[in-house]
């Protein structure tokens, strides 16, 4: 599976207003039943399920996920970016083959630019991150010739499509009703759960209960629970976006002064930004990581030029990378739990 497919080999969809509303009502729960979906859409059913089919079968969707917020199970997120010195190709796929293999990792992505690979990666604490950094360094022992470290401090926007896909900015946004009597708790039966919905998001309620052992009313019951209380952000789809003609870059940067001020305005423009997907701030020597999706040059040059306005004189370093493929990408790393 991966989002990024090199361009000669990815046929170009086009979508009309319908296909486009349809796939952003999918990214903001892609567990909407098929009846709430073609009410929404003034679509029959039918005419819903066969568009939604039709995007399967193009490979624009390529699967359903969960995603987790992995800090609320004990675990910092972390983004290394790597450059190699240059090692013959059979090297550098031993190396991406082993990185892929890692259970701590959630996602391998090659890049043209400063840096050759993005590796993102979850720990429980400072101890972990060396011992992991440590093993992830010497693997490519030899060949590493520079890397920048980040963990995320926080997140200021998560998207599955930009506003420049669709003019339903309002049905993009999640919003939840905080329960004073959520059970924050989590035990061995909602890890159960999670393994189970975390590669297929759309796995119906009696097949999850006969995997977990629970009654079908109790998934529900749990999956709720873990939706209020955020540990599920959302149900999405896992969309081709090179199919749909964008391309997916990465922004490093590093803001001088980041304040709480500065923070509110940045996450204000990013969240109005037409090419934002991703964005949070980290920790590291740059701190905020990006990611946008544009179909030109044009594009990204109009973001970028934006934030060096919004911060003249302020923004000490920019680092842009044009994601090239994808190894891995998952939302809950399974086999730690």
């Amino acid at each position: 599976m991966r989002y990024l497919q090199k361009t000669r080999e990815t046929e170009k969809i086009r979508l009309d207003v319908k296909d486009k509303k349809i796939l952003s009502l999918l990214a903001v729960n892609s567990r909407l039943p098929l009846t709430q979906l073609s009410k929404t859409v003034a679509l029959s059913r039918d005419a819903v399920n066969y568009r939604i089919k039709n995007y399967e079968k193009k490979g624009v969707i390529q699967g359903y996920r969960t995603m987790v917020d992995i800090s609320k199970l004990g675990y910092k997120a972390n983004h290394l970016f790597i450059k190699l010195n240059n090692p013959p190709l059979e090297i550098e796929q031993k190396i991406v083959n082993k990185l892929i293999k890692y259970p701590f990792v959630r996602a391998v992505i090659k890049f043209c630019g400063n840096y050759d690979f993005e590796i993102a990666f979850v720990t429980k604490d400072t101890a972990d991150l060396d011992k992991v950094l440590t093993k992830i360094t010497g693997d490519c022992s030899g060949y590493l010739q520079d890397y920048e470290l980040v963990t995320i401090a926080k997140t200021f926007v998560t998207e599955t499509f930009p506003l420049s896909f669709s003019e339903l900015k309002l049905e993009q946004k999640v919003t939840k009703k905080i329960n004073n009597k959520i059970n924050n708790k989590t035990d061995e039966k909602d890890y159960e759960i999670l393994k189970v919905i975390s590669e297929d998001a759309l796995l119906p309620l009696h097949e999850i209960s006969g995997k977990v052992k629970l009654s079908a009313d109790a998934v529900a019951y749990r999956i709720k629970n873990m939706v209020n209380s955020s540990m599920i952000l959302k149900f999405i789809p896992i969309i081709n976006y090179t199919s749909l003609g964008y391309n997916l870059h990465t922004l490093l940067l590093n803001i001088n002064g980041l304040d709480e001020e500065k923070e509110r305005k940045l996450k204000t423009f990013l969240s109005n930004d037409k090419n934002t997907l991703w964005a949070v701030k980290t920790i590291g020597r740059l701190n905020i990581l990006i990611y946008l999706l544009v179909k030109n040059i044009a594009d990204l040059q109009e973001t970028v030029l934006s934030l060096k306005s919004l911060f003249p004189c302020q923004i000490n370093h920019y680092e842009p990378l044009i994601a090239y493929e994808e190894y891995k990408y998952i939302y809950f790393p399974k086999e730690l739990f």
